[in-house]
C-alpha cells in the first residue's frame, strides 16, 4: 500500500514538471511576409493585422493576407516598412509609416494617403511613431521630427495638421491619456512631458541623462498608476512625490523594456529587449516570466516588440527576427515528451511506435531505429537501450512491448522477432526458435496473456502463435491459401494480423488486413462466437476496444467501426459524422467510458453516451497530428499515453476539458475566377457589393459568373483546423464540411436568389448563423424586361394567329357570304327575270289597247288619265328591259355594235331629257363641253343607258335648288398600265348628301342601296348596269366624293378612237341615230294653275298631299280636288311647313321620301300643339306588319298600302275629318280662348286637375322659376302621376303644355299689342330671348317678329289663351 501511495507520487510529479504551455508561431517560414514584427493590432471586425518590415499582414483566422508597396499604385501601401497600426472608436483604420500616414478603406481593399500638413500648410510625408485617440474625441498623432499632428475629417478625406505643443521636442516616440485626461508625451531627447487638463506642464527625466533618451512605452493600470517603460528598467510614478520611482526587476535591476501592455486580468505586460516577456503583478508588485513556458519555444532571450492581448483572450507577441507567437486564452493539459520540447526532449527524435508502463511506473519507449527508452516516474530518463550488432542487443524498431504475469518484459520487433528483455543490464533472450524454423524472424506486432498464462503473439504474415510461458509450449495458427479457405470452416482467415484483443469471456479479437475474426479460447473454434471465421471482409483492422457493455470498438482505415456484440450488427463512424481522420491506429478507453483514438490527424475523443467526436490537434498541445499503429497504453491510474511521429503525448482525460467559446462566424473571402472580390467589383454590368466582404449582405452576380467559392471563419486564430463548419442554401439541410475546412464552392447555379446560411461548431458549441443573399441575375434573354418582352411577343404572336384564323374564317365566311349573296342576286335576277317576262305579254296587252284609247278618246279629263297610266306602263317596261341586260351581261351574252358618235351632240340630246324635271326640282342643270365636238366609239343603243342612269341618280338625290352638271372633256394618259393613252372623261356632278368613304365602290354592286337610299328607294340595279356597260365600252367608271364635300361626282372615262376594238365589234355603216328616251319618263310639274281640280270643291277643307313621286301627288291632288281644298308638297320638311302656315284638315303623306320621311313628318305634327288636331294618312309600299305597327305607333290615324283603292281613301279622308268635327267642341290644347274658360262647367276628376293646372298656369305664368314639381306639389299629387294624367287628357307632357300655353300667350300677346319679343319673352316667363324665338318658331313656324308683323293688325285670327 505505501509502495503505491509512493508510486502515485512520483507520477503526478513527473506529470507537473513535463507540463508546459502549448503555443503557436507564425513565422517567415510559412504564413507571415516577415520576422522583424513591429506592431500587432485587432481592428473592430476582430480581425488581426501585423506590421512588420517587409509588408502588412491581415490574419482572419482562414488566411494570411499580404499587403505590398506596388509601384505606381496609389490604393497599395505607400511603403513595405509599416511602424505603427491604430483604430480610433469609429473603426477608422490607420497605418504609419517612416513616410506618412494612410488610412485603409475595407470595402474596397485599398489604402488612401492621409496629409499631413505643417503649419505653414505644405504637405509633409513624417515618421509616423504613434497615435492617440483622446477621451474628447481628439485623435493625436505622434511623428519623429515634426513633433504631433491633430486628426480631423474635412469634407471627404482625412488631414493631419501640425500642433505646437509645450512638449520641449519634436521626436515624439509615445502618447498616452491617464484617466485624469492627462496627456503624457514621450520623446525620443528630451525625457516625458504631461500636459494637464489645466494648463500646466510637468517634465520627467530630462534631469537624469542615462533615461531622457530611453524613453519607449507608458501604460496605467486600473489603479490609476502610470507607468513609463525605458531600456533601463520599469518605473511608476508617484503622485505623492510627483516623480517615478524604478520597480525592482528579479535578477537585474537595467531590465530593456520596449513596450508595456496592460492585459484584461489587470497584469502588465513588458515586452523586453533579449529578456522575452516578463509580467508585472501590480498587485505584489513583482516581475516574473513563469507564466509562459511553450514546450516548443523559449522565451528566455527573445526581443518582445509588441503585445496584443485579443477580445478573445489569446495573448500575440511579436518578436523581433522571430514572428508572432499566439499563447491560447484556454489549454488543455496535453503533456509531451519529444524532440520539439525544449525541456523535455528525452527520447530522441525517431518515431515512437509503442509504449508500455510496467509495474514500477516506468514507462518503455520502443522506437523507429534508434532501441528502447526506460522514463522512470520523476520524468528523467531511466535507461536507453540502443540496437547494436551483437547477438543480444535490443532490437532497433520496437513494435510492441508487454510485461506478462511474471512481470517478464517481452519486445515484439519488426526484424528481430521475440525476445524477453533485462532491465537492468538490456541484454534481450530471443525465442525465435520457438516461434519458427524460417530464416527470418516473424515480425512480431501485438502481445497479449490470457488466464492460463499462454502468451498469444500476433504476427505480420506468419499467423497467430500461443506460447505457454510455463512450458514454453507454442502452437501456431495459420490461414490456409485463397483457393482453399471457406468462412465457415475452423482456421484462421488471414496471417498478417495487426492487433489483439483479449475479453474477460475469453473470446481472442484478433485484427488483420482482411477484417478480423475471432477465437474461442474454451472450444478453440474460429466460427463458434459469429458463425463465421472472418467479418469486416475488405477492411484493415488496426485496434481493438472492448467497453464496459461488451462492444467490440475497431480502428480500421475506414473509420471506427463497432459490432454489438448480441445482435452481430456492424456499424462505421467517419470522418462525415466528425473524425478528424477515417485512419485510425490507435484505440484505448478512458474511466469515463470514451473513446481515445490516435489518427493519421490528430487524437480524437468519442463520448459513448452523446456519440459525438472532439479533436484535438498539434496545436492544441499533442506531439502532432500522425499517430503511430498500436502506440497506445492506458496506465493503471488513468493516465493515457499515445506515440507518434514526433513522440509521445500523455495526459489525464479528466483534465481535457471541452472549452466552449464565443464564436463569431463571417464571410472571410468571395471569389469569382479565383480572384477576391470587393467594393466596386463587377460582374457583368452589375456591381457585386456595394461594402465589404465581412459585412455584406447580398452579392449581385451575372448569370456568366454562377460558379463561385465562399470562405468564411470563426476567427479561432489558435486552432482553425478543428472548427467544423456548417452551411445551407435556401431551407435545405445543414451540410457539415470536414473539420479545418473552411470554404465551399458552387459552380453552374441557375439564375435566381439564394440564401446562404453558414454557422461554426467548436466541440460541442455553435455559432449562430450567419446569412447572405447572392442574386444571379438572368441573362438579357431571360431577363424580366425580356421575359415581358417574350410575354408580348408571344401574345403578338397569339393574337396574330387569332388574328389570322379570324381572318381565315372571316374570308371564308366572306366567300360564303359572296357565294351566298351572288345565288341570292342570281335567284333574285332569275326571278325578276321570270317576273319580267310574264309581265312582258300583260304589258303588251295593257300598252297596245291603252294606245288605241289615246287615240280614239279626245276627253280631257280621261286624256290625263291616259297619259299616267301609258307613262307608267313605259316604266315598268324599261325596267323590266334593265333587270334583261344585266342578266345578259352577267351571263355575257351582251354583244355589243360599236359606232363612231360625236359625243358633244349625243350628250347634250340625253341632257335635254331632264330640263323638264330640272326645272319641276328648281335645279340648276348644266352641261359644260370643253371641246366642240369630240367623235367617240361607242354602241348607240346602250351608252345613252349609262348616261340617263347617272343623270337619274343625280337628280334623285339632288335636293330643291341644287346643282347637277355635266362636263366633258379629253386627255392623254401618260402611266403605264392604263390601257388606253387618250381618252374623253365624262364627269356627271351634283350637290346631293354624297356617298361615305366607304362605300364608293360598294354603290356598283348589284342590289346595293346606300344609307340615302332609305328615303329615295330603288332596285339598286342601275349603277350595276351602269358600270357593267362602262366596262364593255372598255372605259371605267369611279364614284368620289366632291371637294368641298357637298355630293359627289361620278367620272366616266371612254378611249378614242377604234385600235382597241376588234373589227367584229366595229360596225363601220352609219346608222340613224337613235332619239334617247329616258329610263323613268319625266312628268311636269302639277300647281293650282295646271288643273289642281276636277271642278269647284264642295267644302272648305283643306288636305295636304305629301309625296316625292309626282304623278301619285298629281293623281291624289286632281281626284280629291273635287272635295277638299288640296295643297301638295314634294318632301316632308316643306310638308311641315306648309303644314304650320296653311292648318289643314287632314294630312296624307308617303312615308318614303327625300329630306323628311313620312314617319318623321307624323312625329313632329303629333308633337306640334298647333297641328296635331289633324289626321294623318300614311301611304307607302310597304307592306310588312312592323311598319304598319311603327306608323300607327307614332300617332299616324291610318296607314295604307300601295297600290291603294281610291274609294278607300276618300272614306277614309272623309271619316277622318267628320270626327274630328264632331272633337272640336272638345277641351285640348289647342282651344285656349279666356271668353270660354269660365263658361264650361267640370264636374268630373280630370276636368278638376285640368282646373288646377291652367289656375297655376294664370297665377304664374310670368314666373320662371315654375317648375313641374312645384305645380304637381300644389295640386297634391306626385310629378309623375301628374305628367300621366295630362299625357291622356293633352297628348302633351307636362313641360310641353307649360311651353305651349306660355307660347300661345305670347302669340296673343304679339298679335295684339306693339310689343318688342324680350317684353313678351319676359311677360310669359321665359328668361332666354333667344330660347323663346326659337321655341317659337319651333310652334308656330315663323319667328316671333314676324309672326308679330303679320297678326298686328288682324286681331281676329290671332290665337287666344283660354282660362278655365
Amino acid at each position: 500500500m505505501i509502495h503505491r501511495y509512493v508510486l502515485t507520487i512520483f507520477l503526478l510529479g513527473w506529470s507537473l514538471t513535463g507540463f508546459a504551455q502549448p503555443g503557436k508561431l507564425f513565422s517567415a517560414d510559412q504564413e507571415l511576409s516577415n520576422s522583424l514584427v513591429r506592431d500587432i493590432h485587432q481592428d473592430h471586425n476582430r480581425i488581426i493585422w501585423i506590421a512588420t518590415e517587409d509588408g502588412l499582414n491581415r490574419y482572419d483566422g482562414a488566411k494570411f493576407t499580404l499587403y505590398k508597396h506596388r509601384i505606381g499604385d496609389t490604393t497599395s501601401l505607400s511603403h513595405n516598412q509599416v511602424h505603427m497600426l491604430f483604430e480610433d472608436s469609429r473603426g477608422n483604420f490607420f497605418i504609419g509609416f517612416y513616410n506618412g500616414l494612410q488610412q485603409y478603406d475595407c470595402a474596397t481593399d485599398t489604402f488612401r494617403r492621409v496629409p499631413l500638413l505643417l503649419e505653414g500648410g505644405a504637405d509633409y510625408k513624417a515618421h509616423v511613431t504613434a497615435m492617440l485617440e483622446r477621451r474628447n474625441g481628439e485623435v493625436l498623432i505622434a511623428t519623429s521630427g515634426h513633433g504631433i499632428f491633430s486628426l480631423k475629417q474635412e469634407q471627404d478625406r482625412w488631414v493631419g495638421r501640425q500642433l505646437r505643443l509645450p512638449v520641449g521636442s519634436m521626436l515624439i516616440r509615445d502618447l498616452f491619456e491617464d484617466q485624469a485626461q492627462n496627456l503624457w508625451v514621450a520623446t525620443q531627447d528630451n525625457g516625458l512631458t504631461c500636459l494637464r487638463p489645466n494648463g500646466h506642464v510637468d517634465t520627467y527625466f530630462r534631469q537624469q541623462e542615462h533615461l531622457r533618451h530611453t524613453l519607449s512605452s507608458i501604460c496605467q493600470d486600473r489603479a490609476g498608476t502610470v507607468y513609463a517603460g525605458t531600456l533601463n528598467g520599469l518605473y511608476a510614478y508617484a503622485p505623492d512625490a510627483d516623480q517615478f520611482r524604478p520597480v525592482a526587476a528579479p535578477t537585474n535591476t537595467r531590465l530593456p523594456i520596449n513596450t508595456l501592455y496592460l492585459g484584461r486580468e489587470g497584469h502588465l505586460y513588458l515586452g523586453t529587449e533579449g529578456e522575452g516577456l516578463k509580467v508585472y503583478d501590480v498587485g505584489q508588485q513583482k516581475i516574473s516570466d513563469e507564466a509562459f513556458h511553450v514546450s516548443t519555444f523559449d522565451f528566455t532571450k527573445t526581443k518582445v516588440s509588441t503585445v496584443l492581448e485579443d477580445q478573445a483572450g489569446n495573448l500575440w507577441i511579436g518578436i523581433y527576427q522571430k514572428g508572432v507567437m499566439l499563447l491560447p486564452a484556454m489549454t488543455n493539459n496535453f503533456r509531451y515528451i519529444g524532440y520539439k520540447s525544449v525541456s523535455r526532449n528525452l527520447i530522441g527524435s525517431s518515431n515512437v511506435m509503442s509504449v508500455y508502463k510496467d509495474h514500477a511506473g516506468t514507462l518503455w519507449v520502443g522506437t523507429d531505429g534508434d532501441g528502447l527508452y526506460g522514463i522512470a516516474p520523476d520524468g528523467k530518463v531511466k535507461a536507453h537501450f540502443a540496437p547494436s550488432s551483437q547477438a543480444h542487443a535490443v532490437p532497433a524498431t520496437i513494435m510492441c512491448i508487454f510485461e506478462d504475469s511474471d512481470r517478464t518484459l517481452w519486445l515484439g520487433s519488426y526484424q528481430n522477432g521475440l525476445a524477453k528483455l533485462n532491465r537492468e543490464t538490456g541484454v534481450c533472450t530471443y525465442v525465435n526458435d520457438r516461434l519458427s524454423h524460417a530464416l527470418q524472424p516473424p515480425r512480431i506486432f501485438h502481445l497479449v496473456e490470457d488466464a492460463r498464462k499462454n502468451l498469444w503473439i500476433g504476427t505480420m504474415g506468419a499467423g497467430l502463435f500461443c506460447m505457454n510461458l510455463t512450458t514454453e509450449k507454442v502452437t501456431q495458427y495459420e490461414a490456409v491459401s485463397g483457393e482453399q479457405y471457406r468462412p465457415e470452416t475452423n482456421v484462421l482467415h488471414n496471417s498478417w494480423i495487426n492487433t489483439l484483443l483479449l475479453t474477460p469471456d475469453e473470446k481472442l479479437y484478433i485484427g488483420t488486413f482482411d477484417g478480423f475474426g475471432c477465437l474461442d479460447l474454451a472450444t478453440q473454434s474460429f466460427t463458434s462466437t459469429y458463425g463465421t471465421n472472418r467479418l469486416l471482409s475488405g477492411h484493415i483492422v488496426y485496434a481493438f476496444h472492448e467497453d464496459a457493455q461488451g462492444t467490440i470498438w475497431m480502428g480500421t482505415e475506414e473509420g471506427l467501426a463497432y459490432i454489438d456484440r448480441d445482435t452481430h450488427q456492424l456499424s462505421v463512424y467517419t470522418q462525415d459524422d466528425g473524425l478528424p481522420s477515417d485512419v485510425i491506429k490507435s484505440l484505448v478507453g478512458d474511466p469515463a467510458g470514451n473513446l481515445w483514438m490516435g489518427t493519421n490527424h490528430g487524437i480524437s475523443k468519442f463520448s459513448l453516451r452523446e456519440r459525438q467526436f472532439i479533436n484535438y490537434y498539434a496545436q492544441d498541445g499533442v506531439q502532432g497530428n500522425e499517430f503511430s499503429l498500436g502506440a497506445a497504453f492506458m496506465g493503471p491510474e488513468g493516465q493515457l499515453v499515445f506515440g507518434g511521429l514526433n513522440g509521445i503525448t500523455y495526459f489525464y482525460p479528466d483534465e481535457i476539458i471541452d472549452q466552449a467559446k464565443e464564436l463569431h462566424v463571417r464571410i472571410a473571402g468571395f471569389y469569382l475566377h479565383d480572384q477576391p472580390i470587393h467594393k466596386g467589383s463587377r460582374s457583368g454590368n452589375r456591381e457585386i457589393i456595394n461594402t465589404s466582404v465581412m459585412n455584406a449582405e447580398t452579392f449581385h452576380l451575372s448569370h456568366k459568373d454562377n460558379a463561385f467559392t465562399l470562405e468564411f471563419s470563426a476567427l479561432e486564430f489558435y486552432n482553425p483546423e478543428r472548427i467544423t463548419y456548417l452551411y445551407a442554401m435556401d431551407d435545405g439541410d445543414w451540410v457539415a464540411l470536414r473539420p479545418g475546412t473552411d470554404n465551399v464552392t458552387f459552380t453552374n447555379l441557375a439564375p435566381g436568389t439564394y440564401r446562404f446560411r453558414v454557422k461554426a461548431k467548436d466541440y460541442t458549441t455553435y455559432s449562430a448563423p450567419k446569412e447572405i443573399q447572392i442574386v444571379i441575375a438572368p441573362p438579357w434573354y431571360f431577363s424580366t424586361w425580356a421575359n415581358v418582352g417574350y410575354g408580348a411577343l408571344l401574345f403578338l404572336i397569339a393574337l396574330l394567329v387569332v388574328q389570322q384564323v379570324r381572318q381565315r374564317q372571316r374570308t371564308r365566311q366572306k366567300m360564303r357570304e359572296h357565294l351566298h349573296a351572288k345565288q341570292i342576286n342570281e335567284a333574285k335576277l332569275q326571278f325578276f327575270i321570270n317576273i319580267a317576262h310574264e309581265i312582258r305579254t300583260p304589258m303588251s296587252l295593257i300598252i297596245s289597247p291603252l294606245k288605241k284609247l289615246m287615240t280614239a278618246d279626245d276627253d280631257r279629263e280621261r286624256r290625263q288619265d291616259y297619259d299616267t297610266m301609258h307613262r307608267n306602263s313605259e316604266r315598268i317596261l324599261r325596267l323590266i328591259n334593265q333587270l334583261m341586260d344585266v342578266r345578259k351581261i352577267d351571263k355575257g351574252q351582251m354583244q355589243l355594235r360599236f359606232q363612231e358618235r360625236e359625243m358633244v351632240q349625243y350628250l347634250r340630246d340625253i341632257c335635254a331629257l331632264f330640263e323638264e324635271q330640272a326645272q319641276s326640282h328648281h335645279l340648276r342643270f348644266t352641261f359644260l363641253p370643253a371641246v366642240e365636238e369630240v367623235p367617240v366609239w361607242v354602241d348607240p343603243d346602250h351608252f345613252d343607258k349609262v348616261m340617263i342612269n347617272v343623270l337619274a341618280n343625280a337628280f334623285k338625290f339632288t335636293p330643291e335648288r341644287g346643282t347637277v352638271a355635266v362636263a366633258l372633256s379629253t386627255g392623254e394618259d401618260t402611266q403605264p398600265g392604263t390601257g388606253f393613252r387618250r381618252y374623253v372623261e365624262i364627269v356627271v356632278s351634283d350637290s346631293g348628301p354624297g356617298i361615305p368613304e366607304h362605300a364608293l365602290e360598294t354603290v356598283f354592286e348589284c342590289f346595293y342601296q346606300g344609307p340615302a337610299s332609305s328615303a329615295q328607294p330603288g332596285t339598286g340595279i342601275g349603277l350595276h348596269l351602269t358600270r357593267s356597260l362602262v366596262q364593255l365600252h372598255h372605259g371605267t367608271i369611279q364614284a368620289e366624293n366632291n371637294a368641298d364635300g357637298q355630293g359627289c361626282r361620278f367620272r366616266i372615262k371612254l378611249p378614242l378612237g377604234s385600235e382597241h376594238l376588234s373589227s367584229a365589234e366595229r360596225e363601220n355603216r352609219p346608222s340613224a341615230r337613235p332619239k334617247p328616251q329616258p329610263l323613268v319618263p319625266v312628268v311636269a310639274p302639277f300647281g293650282p294653275s295646271a288643273g289642281s281640280t276636277k271642278g269647284k270643291a264642295t267644302t272648305k277643307r283643306r288636305v295636304l298631299v305629301v309625296d316625292d313621286d309626282a304623278e301619285i301627288r298629281r293623281y291624289l291632288c286632281r281626284e280629291l280636288a273635287t272635295d277638299y281644298t288640296v295643297l301638295e308638297s314634294a318632301n316632308g320638311r316643306e310638308a311641315l311647313t306648309l303644314a304650320l302656315s296653311k292648318r289643314p284638315d287632314l294630312i296624307i303623306s308617303d312615308v318614303m321620301m327625300p329630306e323628311m320621311d313620312g314617319i318623321t313628318l307624323c312625329r313632329k305634327i303629333k308633337q306640334n300643339v298647333n297641328i296635331n288636331h289633324a289626321p294623318v294618312v300614311l301611304l307607302t309600299a310597304r307592306s310588312e306588319e312592323e311598319d304598319n305597327l311603327e306608323g300607327l305607333g307614332i300617332g299616324a290615324d291610318a296607314y295604307l298600302v300601295k297600290p291603294f283603292n281610291l274609294d278607300m281613301l276618300k272614306v277614309t279622308v272623309q271619316n277622318l275629318i267628320q270626327n274630328r268635327a264632331l272633337l272640336r267642341n272638345s277641351f285640348s290644347g289647342n282651344q285656349q280662348q279666356k271668353d270660354k274658360v269660365h263658361k264650361v262647367e267640370l264636374k268630373s276628376a280630370d276636368e278638376k286637375l285640368l282646373k288646377k293646372f291652367m289656375d297655376i298656369m294664370n297665377e304664374q305664368l310670368a314666373n320662371p322659376a315654375l317648375s313641374v314639381e312645384m305645380i304637381a306639389s300644389q295640386i297634391g299629387i306626385s310629378r309623375v302621376h301628374l305628367h300621366r294624367k295630362l299625357k291622356e287628357l293633352t297628348n302633351q307632357s307636362t313641360s310641353d303644355l307649360m311651353r305651349n300655353i306660355r307660347l300661345q300667350q305670347a302669340a296673343t300677346l304679339l298679335a295684339s299689342k306693339p310689343l318688342n319679343v324680350s317684353e313678351v319673352a319676359f311677360a310669359v316667363g321665359f328668361t332666354n330671348p333667344a330660347y323663346f324665338s326659337n321655341a317659337f318658331k319651333d310652334l308656330y313656324g315663323m319667328s316671333p317678329t314676324h309672326y308679330r308683323e303679320t297678326h298686328l293688325d288682324s286681331e281676329a285670327s290671332a290665337p287666344n289663351v283660354t282660362r278655365l
